[in-house]
This record gives C-alpha cells, sequence and structure tokens, in this order.
C-alpha cells in the first residue's frame, strides 16, 4: 500500500514539475512562435477574353491568381470555357450583343467559382470582404502581354486576399 501512495506521489510530482516547466520555460514559448508563418494568395483579375461584339463560339472565363512569395508573384491562371451556341439554346436566347455580354459575365462568374473552390480545397481561407469587377479584354489584347495585369484599370478592382499556414 506504501508502495503504491509512494509511486502515485511520485507520478503526480513528475507530471506537475513537466507541466510548470512547459509553462514557465520562454524557449519554448518563442520556438512557438517563431514557427507560426503563413502563406498569401490574391485572386488579382476576374476577365473574358473576346469583347462582346466580336463574333464568337466559344467564350473563356479567366481568374488569375498570386501566390504571393519574397521575389515576387507566382501567377497562375484558372481558365474556364463557355459553349456559346450551348449558352444561347440552355437559355432561349437569340444571337445579339446582350447575350454575348451575358454569356461573358457567365464564363468569368464560373472561372470565378472554380478558383475558390480550388483554393479552399487547398487549404486558403479568404480574408475580408470579396469585392471584384470582372473585366473583359479582347483577344489580340490578350496574347499580346505577357504580364496580364496590364491589361487592368486598377482603380476600380480590388484584390481578393486569402491565406493559409505554411507547412514546414
Amino acid at each position: 500500500m506504501r508502495k503504491s501512495i509512494f509511486l502515485l506521489s511520485t507520478v503526480v510530482i513528475a507530471l506537475f514539475g513537466c507541466l510548470l516547466y512547459t509553462l514557465i520555460s520562454p524557449t519554448s514559448s518563442a520556438q512557438k512562435i517563431g514557427r507560426v508563418q503563413w502563406e498569401y494568395a490574391t485572386i488579382k483579375a476576374v476577365y473574358t477574353v473576346g469583347l462582346p461584339g466580336e463574333k464568337i463560339e466559344r467564350i473563356y472565363g479567366m481568374t488569375e491568381i498570386c501566390y504571393v512569395q519574397l521575389n515576387g508573384c507566382k501567377r497562375q491562371e484558372i481558365k474556364q470555357e463557355l459553349d456559346y451556341g450551348g449558352f444561347l439554346q440552355e437559355r432561349g436566347l437569340p444571337e445579339t450583343s446582350a447575350a454575348r455580354r451575358q454569356a461573358s459575365i457567365a464564363a468569368s462568374e464560373i472561372a470565378f467559382q472554380k478558383t475558390l473552390a480550388q483554393l479552399g480545397n487547398d487549404g486558403w481561407e479568404i480574408v475580408g470582404e470579396p469585392d471584384l469587377k470582372f473585366e473583359f479584354v479582347s483577344v489580340d489584347n490578350y496574347y499580346k502581354y505577357e504580364n496580364k495585369s496590364l491589361l487592368f484599370a486598377r482603380e476600380d478592382t480590388k484584390a481578393i486576399y486569402f491565406k493559409r499556414l505554411k507547412t514546414q
């Protein structure tokens, strides 16, 4: 009986000592704080390739993601193809400039939704309220520039920011 009480009190004192050491030790707290790091990404632009006035068969909605890095932005483009004929048939619309504009907006929205789903599946959390203007770009201008951000007027468009814990 005395052995079991002695053993139990030894275990309790050892656990209490470990707990006290963990709480008081400044090095362990500093190491824990130093390990928490974040990665950041942003959706910089949502646009449609092809102006609503051009003759089109397919419309491409595009979303540009920037993965923020120390040496700049690692860019990724998400592309969504929309069959314009199928869009018209599905909605029973005649081929007009208004219908082309509706299809362009639909393609951009689908690309945007696809991008949000991809970032969410990859563990990214949205930071702040989304407020992004969908834009349109002609095919000629799209292929002219390597850096697509040159195509957009930035005074109206706000980026959507994301963060996730950096894996070590």
